[in-house]
């Protein structure tokens, strides 16, 4: 399987596309997903209301390519983390930690996932299809002592959804994001020792996203089922 993030040309109508799409996170970070206006969008981007048709049918469709933006956001943030041969646990790991980094650090990343009304669906099928992978690799290299890797991924991926809930209620502080990380790698099956390895890792992460977020501001990158 191969997933590919395009960097957008910087033609004008790639430019309008995310005016409208940074105007959207602007009132998203004041009001919810249902009160959002197409009005509103478009005075905010200082453009004539008809130019919204030209780009989406409604707000939903707008939503929705928001929340593909979302994801290919999160897939880039994690390209940096990968540049060996490491294993799916190591992979596990160092997404998962990145992944809590960013909700934790980045409140209107968090926001947008759990405040504002965008389905949870929309949002988690890249980090949900990772995990698939990993598991079901290391579960086939006996990595993972796990039964069965698609009920596993679906256990681990509500669990991680939960935590990063947590940490951007504040109900978790930061310095549980390892801690975390440990305990969902014994769950996989690794030996505790190992999971706390793995999961405090000394490694410098990727710079977290820019907000707002912009297709413009995404760069080239393949990712593979190695490195998705």
């Amino acid at each position: 399987m191969v997933r590919k993030i395009k960097s957008r040309q910087a033609t004008k109508r790639a430019r309008t596309r995310d005016r409208l799409l940074i105007s959207a996170q602007a009132l998203l970070m004041e009001h919810s997903a249902a009160g959002l206006g197409l009005r509103q969008i478009t005075t905010h981007a200082g453009l004539v209301h008809a130019t919204f048709y030209n780009y989406y049918l409604d707000i939903s469709a707008l939503l929705a390519d928001l929340a593909e933006l979302l994801g290919a956001t999160h897939a880039v943030a994690m390209a940096g983390l990968f540049e060996g041969s490491e294993g799916p646990a190591v992979r596990f790991a160092r997404i998962t930690r990145q992944t809590l980094r960013i909700v934790a650090l980045q409140t209107e990343i968090g926001r947008l996932m759990f405040d504002v009304g965008i389905p949870a669906d929309r949002l988690s099928t890249e980090l949900r299809l990772r995990l698939q992978l990993d598991i079901a690799e290391g579960a086939g290299r006996g990595i993972f002592r796990v039964a069965d890797p698609n009920l596993a991924a679906s256990a681990i991926a509500g669990a991680i959804f939960g935590i990063a809930l947590d940490l951007h209620r504040s109900i978790l502080p930061h310095a549980k994001i390892d801690a975390a990380t440990a305990l969902l790698l014994t769950h996989l099956g690794l030996e505790p020792a190992e999971a706390e390895r793995l999961a405090h890792e000394p490694i410098e992460f990727p710079p977290l996203p820019e907000m707002p977020m912009r297709w413009l501001a995404l760069p080239a990158v393949a990712f593979t089922g190695a490195d998705l």
